[in-house]
């Protein structure tokens, strides 16, 4: 066989092609400003490029607020600039312009008190200040305190979250925020980006911020070889989703042993004064009898957030059975199991009364949820593609549709299907003559998930095999660095989305699609059929049946009257228990019944019950 070796020329052409496609994209320069109001003047400092530029302006007959949206939507449109970040100096009397900055012009928002405040520092010590917030990628950081807890950012009001529900459930909100006045709340998990739980804790603290609620989000250290462990032999075991010769050893127990040692050793201080801990999932649980010896007076609850294939748990010496005994020796003291609206997500070992159902949830004020001008979305779409080009992928052709799927790069979501249904329905759609349209493979990366690189590897290796090669223009595979817009605008903009997941624990970016009123098509896996009604704002797919996928797909696409029926049915079927508002609820009716020392028999019934039937 012949290998054709390509030439240097042809090389620097098709360098200088993609040299040439990024300068096309004319990406709006990244911006930041520090802004200061004083004697009804704003002051703002601008910092893009190399330059700090100063401003100033009367507020006069117009109020400071909108007279400060005003001039960044104009400043924004007539010199193409992306704002990406602000930070408001000054008193809290101006902090409700953070809301504005977010939801209606897409800034990141920052507060900082300072009595004194000269041109001077707003010029260098305030914009050095904002801009050092930001990677070089303009990707915000996630800062950290020295102890490891998350500071969460503060990008709405809660005026904002009270308009979002109806007034029962924010009422309802109130109470029991009320309730728990006095009381502190911590949680456990392994990383502050990326995946489900980090978003739902980023959400959560917001809003309990904003409700004075004394609580506080910890993440572990880090560990490579911890994480190793905790990804392959704990989270894929128990999905069944690893080799079946993947077994918990001796010599790993010892290692997570350790590493759990360190970092309970370091959050001892963390949960020593704590009324109610949450451990979210197995990364953590080895903490809780160190929390037990500490803090006997506590209540824990543990957070089960993935779909265990509890029937192997249950069967003896199985790998899921080796590595559930060893989790559930540390947490088999906890007073509450929280698990997915699902029995069999529950091993039985589990005894009935302490176990609680809660879905997955998400948030429709953030970067994911909220909506975005068209100015905004053609930004991030920009970006999107100059990602693609960067990688060596052709970028979107915004002329054609395309299909969606947003999950981890992990051997659960079903990635080859996802390629499988696609080149089946190309197949049918060639047939009839049909347009063809794009299919977008994305997610975000996780420092405690170690299987993402290489089955992101693997996704493009399937991609230059013989049967797909011909397909791989018309695929964009990407593992997307923490900007929720992009992910928002990629799904929004979509036609379709998939969630071909064989394990599920619930996925919450089926209900985000739904929310921007694109169906989904997925398969019944785990806790997906609770979010989905089969035929009317999406389909539900045995797992594995690609071919019945693609019909699907096939349906929508050459059906308009279908697809806007399923469209409007995607918007109007959303359910109202997956927001950020009956997350808190949940948890605060939970600790504030354990914190009085009350019992909460579960019985695996829904905590929504549970609070309705005491009320």
């Amino acid at each position: 066989m012949t290998i054709s070796v390509p030439s240097f020329s042809d090389f620097l052409n098709r360098f200088m092609s993609t040299r040439e496609k990024m300068t096309s994209l004319r990406i709006p320069i990244s911006t930041y400003l520090a802004i200061w109001v004083s004697d009804e003047k704003l002051h703002i400092s601008e910092f893009g490029g190399e330059n700090v530029a100063y401003h100033a302006n009367i507020a006069r007959e117009r109020s400071v607020r909108n007279m400060l949206m005003s001039w960044i939507e104009e400043k924004s449109v007539q010199e193409k600039i992306k704002i990406v970040a602000a930070e408001i100096v000054g008193e809290r009397t101006l902090h409700p312009i953070i809301s504005d900055l977010w939801l209606k012009e897409d800034i990141v928002p920052f507060f900082k008190e300072a009595s004194t405040v000269s041109r001077e520092s707003i010029q260098k010590e305030y914009v050095k200040d904002i801009v050092s917030r930001f990677k070089e990628d303009h990707i915000v950081h996630v800062p950290l305190t020295k102890q490891n807890e998350v500071q969460v950012a503060e990008l709405v009001t809660l005026d904002d979250y009270r308009m979002s529900v109806p007034r029962h459930e924010y009422d309802l909100l109130i109470s029991q925020a009320s309730e728990f006045k006095g009381k502190k709340l911590v949680f456990y998990n392994a990383t502050p980006q990326g995946g489900g739980v980090a978003l739902m804790r980023h959400a959560l603290i917001r809003l309990y911020k904003l409700l004075g609620v004394d609580a506080h989000w910890y993440v572990l250290y880090p560990m490579k070889e911890a994480f190793d462990i905790t990804k392959s032999k704990f989270h894929n075991v128990l999905q069944a989703v690893a080799d079946p010769s993947t077994v918990l050893t001796d010599e790993d127990k010892e290692i997570y042993n350790n590493w759990i040692k360190y970092n309970a050793t370091h959050f001892k201080k963390t949960y020593a004064d704590a009324d109610v801990i949450v451990i979210d999932d197995p990364q953590p649980s080895g903490m809780v009898p160190y929390i037990r010896k500490i803090n006997k007076r506590c209540k824990i609850i543990y957070r089960s957030h993935i779909q265990i294939e509890s029937h192997l748990v249950d069967t003896p010496g199985t790998p899921q059975e080796k590595t559930w005994s060893f989790i559930w020796d540390n947490i088999k003291s906890c007073d509450l199991f929280v698990s997915h609206p699902i029995a069999k997500f529950v091993p039985k070992v589990v005894p009935k009364n302490i176990n609680v159902t809660m879905p997955a949830t998400t948030d429709e004020l953030d970067g994911l949820n909220k909506r975005l001008k068209v100015r905004h979305k053609d930004y991030y779409l920009k970006i999107f593609d100059k990602m693609l080009l960067e990688a060596g992928q052709e970028a979107m052709d915004r002329r054609r549709p395309y299909i969606i799927q947003v999950a981890r790069f992990d051997p659960s979501k079903g990635i080859p299907d996802v390629i499988e249904s696609y080149h089946l329905l190309v197949q049918k759609l060639k047939k009839k003559n049909k347009t063809i349209p794009q299919l977008v493979i994305v997610g975000h990366g996780s420092v405690d998930d170690p299987d993402g690189t290489p089955l992101f590897n693997m996704t493009m290796e399937l991609l230059r095999s013989e049967r797909y090669s011909a397909l791989a223009g018309d695929v964009k595979v990407m593992r997307v660095p923490s900007i929720d817009q992009v992910l928002n605008v990629l799904v929004r903009e979509s036609t379709v989305a998939l969630q071909l997941s064989h394990k599920e624990g619930f996925e919450v970016k089926v209900t985000e699609a739904l929310m921007k009123g694109v169906p989904v098509i997925a398969y019944a896996a785990g806790g997906i059929p609770l979010q989905i009604k089969d035929g009317v704002s999406g389909y539900l797919v045995p797992v594995g049946d690609t071919k019945k996928v693609a019909e699907r797909l096939f349906e929508l696409f050459t059906d308009r009257d279908l697809y806007m029926k399923m469209k409007s049915g995607a918007r109007e079927n959303v359910n109202p228990e997956t927001t950020t508002v009956a997350n808190a609820i949940k948890w605060l009716y939970l600790a504030n019944t354990l914190s009085n020392k009350k019992k909460i028999v579960g019985n695996g019934r829904g905590v929504r019950e549970l609070i309705e039937k005491s009320s």
